[in-house]
């Protein structure tokens, strides 16, 4: 069976479409047939709402012409739908979102009224259009990318100038005369293209709105009170359900309820996965060609829509353009870092692999394909300037999570002094900035109160505290390769530093309460392990970063491993300098670990207790054992929480015993232990081990000594202390 022709006037209000309903009717059934029947927005208002002039709720207008349009192709009857038809949106809800009966030729009528003419006629009109509306829609019919096409769902779309013709029943008989013949041709031509799942221009536009949208905001979800403030501004109250219906809503939205079909987006959601367009890492899988459902065939028996193709509705087309467009996802502002090499050729060198992708010497295929379909989309600024490469949106992060992570940099760029970081941060304004994201003059959510206390702008220059000196060492330690370090003379030095020239297996950069500290492996000639150890970058200058001795990514990540779990046991970045003590607390063996750990033991008055119990993270909870509550306590603890010791006795001044199992180095000599442990003075008891406490007892009476309390040789008691207006008090409550 013929498919049914049916008409959509398109153009602007005051454009003469009522003039053109008229004169085209007659011209559409011969005698004996029934007339076609002229549906006109206008005349649906003005039954719904009583007055045409009354801009009532458009979907309950949408409702009585789709039905109307059904009922007269269901009886044979031709259409022609007198309305703007300005926005693409809206022509695709009859052309290729409405379900039809029967099968549908579309023809389009454009009028090429020029705006000028529009606004006299609409002057004289009895109900006139306000003058800003005619030239919005004007405009959106103007529109290079979006205005009416054939790829629309149109079989032919027929150009009338209204304004050259006094009589325009000769112009449409001619325009309807050659229809046939211009169906035909068209409709020969793309035989050839290869149909799938996303040819029809409504199919393919909606997967391309919906990865413009995931690019900006990933999860469609509020995950920040920014993201929230954004997304609610579009849609409000935020949609609910999964992601597909979430889309669906945003979707209808931003571009029109003919892309809000959530079962549709939900199957495009799964074809993004199965093609790799939702990882993060660069596929180079080929894509793969959606399959052309039921109610996509050209050649179904009823309700087709016969209708021109886009670009991409051809396959080879389709699958060029998605692998490029992947690429941009995975791989934001990907750009040659060769100053003056070609952008195009670029990023065709970097997909050429991927079966269906560009092929040399296709750049301008490529150049096309960006200017033509995927900026139009949003894919790239129009007017950014090409060098800067191409993005979509954020792709992983939305803008308000970019400005904080932006913060965060700066943070770790300025208070914390990270020389590399100070590289990112520059690197970081520069993209977001292309972006069109500002995160200048925002006032951090977050900050950090502890601050490096080396200033990179006044260490030495040849420092790897130095900004962009740290660059050389974190390239070594990427590569895996051996380094020649000096450690200046005349700096800090701890009891066993290390002094001159240094010979390492760099391993890791760390922030460690004050600076940033490079940990490393010495190279031990003749031995397959080195003793691990930490200094701070300012300390030292890398004086031979091109050695060609490295090793394999298996002896880093065992170094790395096993620099990993001293850190854990040792509670800071101090490992002693035994050999043989590293390996035992490294050992994936726990019995050998517990033969070399140290049971440090002290009681705590409830105090200091309070702040203790609190510090479960301070060294491993597997090696730590509080005490539990004594008889009446009201202190809450979690269940989990290692409070596994009996306490003393509840008249004692320190009832509450602790026990940690430490490395015999952190014991021995480490500071921060000490700085931690020894800052409770009294509040503490040490029990074990005795030269601990001696140690304690010792400081104590030399500080004591060297602010006048206690003389040399003195061993009466020390002057009281508290309540003594001339000390200071503790911050620490005893209450």
């Amino acid at each position: 069976m013929a498919p049914l022709r049916c008409h959509l006037l398109i153009g602007q209000p005051a454009s003469g479409k009522t003039t053109l309903a008229k004169a085209l009717a007659p011209l559409l059934t011969g005698p004996g047939d029934q007339p076609a029947q002229v549906l006109s927005t206008d005349v649906i208002r003005a039954e719904v709402f009583g007055d045409a002039a009354v801009q009532g709720p458009w979907v309950d207008i949408q409702q009585r012409l789709h039905q109307r349009i059904q009922e007269a192709v269901a009886a044979g009857i031709p259409v022609i739908v007198d309305a703007t038809h300005a926005r693409r949106a809206w022509r695709l809800a009859l052309t290729q979102a409405l379900p039809l009966p029967a099968p549908v030729e579309w023809i389009g009528w454009w009028l090429y009224t020029p705006l000028p003419t529009s606004l006299e006629w609409n002057a004289r009109r009895e109900r006139a259009v306000p003058v800003p509306v005619i030239q919005e829609m004007a405009a959106a019919l103007a529109d290079p990318h979006f205005g009416p096409s054939r790829s629309e769902g149109f079989a032919a779309i027929c150009a009338v100038v209204p304004t050259h013709h006094d009589d325009l029943t000769p112009v449409l008989q001619a325009e309807l005369a050659g229809l046939d013949r211009r169906i035909r041709s068209a409709t020969n031509r793309e035989r050839k293209l290869q149909r799938h799942g996303y040819s029809r221009l409504l199919d393919l536009e909606r997967l391309l709105y919906l990865i413009r949208l995931l690019s900006s905001w990933p999860d469609l979800a509020a995950s920040d009170p920014a993201s929230a403030e954004e997304l609610e501004a579009i849609l409000s109250p935020l949609p609910e359900g999964d992601l597909a219906d979430r889309a669906s809503a945003f979707q209808g939205r931003l571009h029109g309820q003919c892309f809000a079909d959530a079962s549709a987006i939900r199957g495009d959601l799964a074809w993004l996965e199965v093609n790799g367009f939702c990882s993060a890492v660069p596929s180079a899988a080929p894509i793969q060609l959606a399959p052309i459902t039921t109610g996509q065939r050209g050649d179904r028996p009823a309700g087709a829509i016969h209708g021109g193709l886009p670009p991409m509705g051809d396959g080879p087309v389709f699958l060029r353009v998605m692998t490029l467009l992947r690429h941009l996802l995975q791989v934001p502002f990907d750009r040659p870092t060769e100053k003056g090499a070609n952008l195009h050729q670029h990023l065709i060198k970097a997909t050429e692999s991927i079966p269906g992708a560009y092929l040399p010497g296709e750049t301008a295929t490529l150049r096309k394909d960006l200017e033509k379909i995927l900026t139009p989309y949003g894919f790239r600024n129009r007017n950014d300037n090409v060098r800067h490469g191409y993005c979509l949106g954020t792709a992983v992060l939305s803008p308000p999570r970019l400005r904080e992570l932006h913060n965060v940099v700066r943070q770790t760029a300025g208070r914390l002094a990270d020389p590399s970081a100070q590289d990112l941060l520059a690197e970081l304004d520069e993209r977001l900035g292309w972006a069109g994201i500002s995160a200048d003059g925002l006032p951090p959510v977050r900050s950090y109160a502890r601050h490096a206390v080396v200033d990179t702008a006044l260490v030495r220059r040849d420092s790897l505290a130095a900004p962009r000196r740290a660059e050389a060492i974190e390239a070594a330690i990427v590569e895996h390769r051996r380094v020649l370090m000096q450690r200046y003379p005349g700096v800090g030095s701890f009891e066993g530093s290390p002094e001159g020239e240094l010979r390492v297996w760099p391993l890791q950069l760390i922030f460690h309460n004050v600076g940033w500290y490079l940990l490393f492996e010495d190279d031990q000639v003749g031995h397959e392990q080195g003793l691990i150890r930490s200094e701070r970058l300012d300390r030292l200058a890398l004086r031979n970063s091109h050695g060609d001795l490295r090793r394999s990514s298996e002896e880093h990540a065992a170094a790395v491993n096993r620099l990993e779990r001293l850190l854990h046991h040792s509670g800071g970045i101090y490992f002693g300098s035994d050999l043989e003590q590293q390996l035992a607390i490294a050992s994936p063996l726990a019995a050998r670990r517990s033969q070399a750990l140290v049971t440090l033991r002290f009681s705590c008055a409830p105090w200091s207790f309070a702040f203790i119990r609190e510090g479960l993270q301070r060294y491993p909870i597997e090696h730590t054992r509080f005490s539990k509550p004594l008889r009446g306590d009201s202190w809450w603890h979690h269940p989990k929480a290692p409070h596994v010791l009996e306490p003393g006795s509840s008249d004692s001044s320190h009832p509450y015993p602790v026990e940690l199992d430490l490395p015999p180095w952190t014991v021995a000599a480490d500071v921060d232990l000490r700085s931690w442990l020894f800052a409770f003075g009294g509040g503490i008891r040490i029990e074990s081990p005795e030269a601990l406490r001696q140690e304690l007892v010792q400081r104590s009476r030399e500080a004591m000594e060297a602010n006048g309390v206690l003389h040399a040789g003195q061993s009466s008691e020390p002057e009281q202390l508290s309540g003594n207006p001339r000390f200071f008090s503790s911050r620490l409550s005893r209450d």
